[in-house]
């Protein structure tokens, strides 16, 4: 593994040594009690005089970054969990508001003090950035760190001891969890840093680091239990792992002189009648990690699906698909238990004895001509069969015009749009978030990407398996 940058560089110590002058300066001049008024006032200046009385003429304006916990737009559509929580106390407080989407975190302090917004909301830990600089509301929740990565895949050979720990993990700087000491989860005092290392960076803001690592960008990633509970859902690809640390809290940002702002929205945020809305509102967004299996494999490692031995399957009709893919199709799509198998001398075993009347010669000459027709298509863009054979599954499972938005989000991620496994199958997941079916690149909009992700490796490690069967 190539060696990490060094954690302190000549820059910073240069940097370091003229701050601490400027401090010891300030001190000289102005004696000691200086410091406090030093590190308290805002490098961007007295904060504008806009307090609740203001804001009830006008409108609440929340600044805001894209985080699917903080805030999302689609045509048509705003979510995000703390944007939500914000409107209902905003309809209590029977004032209009308003999102102010901000590009990149560091504008934050500067748009807050100009009132270009009235409160932060970026899933905020009660020690961030802006805290000297802000005042902050009651904690609406508690976050608990994990850390993510993708999952063990043999097929790929990815990460298939997860009792190694990664050595190397991503945290913005933003993030509640920035370790101090750029220590990796579990490092005692006397680790080698170079060994393992947290690398904090302000361009993974936000969901960026769980989506590089979702699509094998990154190799760990260190976020919140409650991103966790969402991405999960999004992502099959990625492992999350259980909390490592205590849970801290999770608070909104106003400036200095917003007290009476800060005041009635701690009110609403401490009422117990209010609590149980929230907690509904916050489960919507998941509030629990779910147990996953093992990564479906191709070709399948251990058992595998059984071939009813009644099914008498009639030649393949002249587009050329063998019988064992019209097979695997014609199951999946009667929604059979694929979680039944057989070994050893029941191998013939049926899954169903009465699924043989169903698989006639005019359903299986429709099924075929279907998947010749998208075979075809994909021809000249994936000249590769097997892979083809996976976009012909995934387009039968989700759609030709999904598919296709899966490879241009995989060529906009520098990913291989011409083949699936590692590369399509990650990008079609992405399908799920706002941020990416409301890219201008995609024109089919919203799909549940990881329905697809699995269902192609489960119909692809069938066929397989009844191939296999026939030779």
């Amino acid at each position: 593994m190539a060696k990490n940058a060094p954690i302190i560089t000549r820059r910073r110590l240069l940097l370091g040594g003229v701050v601490a002058a400027a401090v010891a300066m300030a001190i000289a001049l102005f004696g000691p009690g200086s410091t406090r008024g030093l590190y308290g006032a805002s490098p961007f200046g007295k904060p504008t005089d806009r307090d609740l009385d203001a804001i009830r003429r006008d409108t609440l304006r929340v600044l805001v970054v894209r985080n699917h916990l903080v805030y999302e737009h689609a045509p048509g559509v705003e979510s995000g969990m703390e944007y939500e929580l914000l409107k209902r106390l905003a309809h209590e407080l029977n004032v209009p508001i308003k999102a102010v989407p901000v590009a990149r975190p560091d504008s934050l302090l500067p748009m807050l003090q100009r009132g270009v917004g009235d409160v932060i909301s970026a899933n905020l830990g009660q020690r961030n950035p802006v805290a000297r600089w802000t005042i902050s509301s009651l904690p609406y929740r508690y976050v608990a760190p994990v850390f993510t990565t993708l999952r063990p895949d043999p097929y790929l050979g990815l990460n298939t001891d997860l009792s190694v720990a990664p050595d190397t993990a991503w945290v913005s700087v933003w993030s509640t969890f920035a370790p101090r000491d750029l220590r990796f989860p579990g490092n005692d005092g006397k680790a080698d840093l170079e060994k393992r290392t947290v690398f904090t960076d302000t361009s993974r803001f936000g969901d960026q680091a769980v989506i590089n690592v979702a699509l094998g960008h990154i190799r760990a990633a260190i976020v919140s239990d409650g991103s966790a509970a969402f991405f999960a859902k999004c992502f099959p690809q990625l492992y999350f792992s259980r909390p490592y640390a205590q849970p801290v809290p999770v608070v909104f940002g106003m400036r200095t002189n917003a007290r009476d702002l800060q005041r009635a929205i701690d009110e609403r945020l401490a009422d117990p009648k209010k609590k149980e809305a929230m907690a509904l509102l916050m489960s919507a967004y998941g509030t629990e990690i779910p147990e996953r299996g093992a990564m479906p494999s191709v070709p399948c490692a251990g058992t595998t699906p059984a071939l009813p031995p009644d099914i008498r399957m009639p030649t393949p009709p002249r587009e050329g698909h063998d019988w064992g893919l019209l097979a695997a199709v014609v199951l999946q799509d009667e929604r059979m238990d694929t979680t039944l198998t057989s070994t050893g001398d029941d191998q013939d075993r049926a899954l169903d004895p009465g699924i043989a009347p169903r698989m006639d010669q005019a359903r299986l000459d429709t099924t075929a001509r279907f998947l010749a027709d998208i075979d075809a298509r994909w021809r000249s863009d994936v000249p590769d069969p097997d892979q083809r054979l996976r976009f012909v599954v995934a387009a039968w499972h989700a759609g030709q015009g999904h598919v296709g938005d899966a490879r241009a989000l995989a060529g906009k991620f520098n990913l291989d749009p011409r083949r699936w496994d590692g590369h399509v199958e990650r990008a079609i997941t992405l399908l799920a978030l706002p941020r990416c079916f409301g890219d201008p690149a995609v024109k089919h909009g919203y799909c549940r990407g990881a329905d697809t992700f699995i269902a192609v490796r489960d119909l692809v490690c069938r066929y397989e398996h009844f191939r296999a069967m026939r030779r």
